[in-house]
């Protein structure tokens, strides 16, 4: 599998801002040690687990925070180096803001398959979270800031807000010479002329310019990061420059084995499907991946005209709706977070919710307890990394 920190072969990556949207996406991992059991877990999932994941997560999101202070950090060292050679107005791609909300706002479940089994309190208030698709659209955003309270953003690993475009007006004003000063300045490589777009840094070119010498106040040197890939040829070895040594969170490899999961809790998963058919529910079941097609069912609700347009790009079979069908959005949340609280009452009922969260807790901690260490490690280093930045920037 090839890094996600790797933007290309020989290029390097500029920040933290991939590596926060790694960690988002590398958050729920586990590599399955040698002693593990059959589903691939060896930590017994139980109350136990839960807590464990909970204080293992919370360094791993330490970690996440002290990247994105890093980047900040960044930012500023690198604008004064610009500033000393009289550049002003600056690229705002070069610079983006840290976003460390999104990435594992949820806590240790974040990722776990819990969408059809919520709490009682989130299907009250959120139903199974498939509206959250819909609210966007022009005809429902009069809702949306009262529904995308920042618990549900949370809660569906939504931004903390709304993106907004970049102000590029400054930038845009000073022209494709500046422009093209400028990037030379930052980067230390000849630009790129694109007849559409202006000026382009060579994303190929070695780090270079104020870039580096940033890397060079804050870290020493780049850190260079080697990788293989499966090519034509077979296997292909790699390396990017980054502008610091990543967290340990990238040794863990993505699991996303939902079939190792559903063996742990297959027993509570047919409780709760016969639980469902005695709530009026039959028809509903979860499959391997512990989801059922509730976002085919409720999209054919909320957005009809797209569905009788399109169709179901997959050809998912859905049990039959009511046969009254609100017609407007609220009517149909309305119907959502109804049949989500008959849901989880049988999450509670059969124990699958219990069963899937203490299962998910153990994948988590044979994940993150190998590399604990590692973790502590890497903060303290770049805490200092980070000290040693702000005394410069008060100089």
């Amino acid at each position: 599998m090839r890094s996600p920190l790797a933007r290309t072969r020989t290029g390097r990556i500029r920040g933290v801002g991939l590596a926060l949207a790694a960690l988002g996406a590398l958050a729920a991992c586990s590599p399955g040690g040698a002693d593990a059991d059959a589903t691939g877990s060896g930590t017994e999932p139980g109350a136990d687990a839960v807590t464990e994941a909970q204080r293992l997560y919370q360094i791993v999101n330490d970690n996440r925070a002290i990247d994105g202070e890093l980047q900040e950090i960044e930012q500023r060292v690198a604008k004064r180096c610009m500033e000393d050679e009289g550049f002003d107005v600056h690229q705002p791609s070069a610079f983006p803001p840290a976003d460390t909300t999104l990435y594992g706002a949820a806590g240790y479940l974040t990722g776990a398959p819990l969408r059809a089994v919520p709490t009682p309190e989130e299907a009250a208030e959120w139903g199974f979270g498939q509206w959250t698709d819909y609210v966007w659209s022009p005809e429902n955003e009069q809702y949306k800031d009262e529904l995308l309270t920042p618990e549900a953003r949370a809660a569906f690993e939504l931004p903390a807000e709304d993106y907004v475009e970049p102000d590029t007006s400054e930038w845009d004003a000073q022209g494709a010479e500046y422009q093209a000063e400028w990037i030379e300045a930052y980067t230390g490589a000849a630009v790129i002329e694109d007849s559409l777009k202006g000026p382009q840094e060579d994303s190929e070119a070695p780090m270079g310019g104020c870039e580096l010498r940033m890397v060079e106040t804050m870290y020493g040197e780049p850190y260079t990061v080697t990788e293989t890939d499966d090519g034509e040829n077979g296997e292909e070895s790699y390396e990017f420059q980054v502008t610091h040594r990543p967290s340990p969170v990238y040794t863990i490899g993505e699991f996303q084995d939902f079939g190792s999961l559903y063996d742990e809790v297959a027993e509570q998963v047919v409780a709760f499907e016969s639980c469902l058919i005695d709530a009026g529910y039959e028809g509903w079941e979860l499959g391997e991946e512990l989801f059922p097609p509730l976002w085919t069912y409720f999209g054919r609700m909320y957005d009809p005209a797209y569905f009788e347009e399109f169709g179901d790009e997959e050809g998912i079979e859905t049990p039959e709706p009511p046969e009254d069908v609100p017609s407007d959005f609220l009517g149909v949340l309305e119907l959502e977070r109804a049949m989500a609280g008959d849901f989880a009452a049988c999450g509670q009922d059969s124990g699958l919710r219990e069963a899937i969260e203490q299962s998910w807790a153990a994948m988590l901690v044979d994940a993150y307890l190998p590399i604990e260490t590692d973790l502590v490690a890497w903060q303290t280093e770049m805490q200092g990394h980070l000290d040693s930045a702000q005394d410069y920037l008060q100089e």
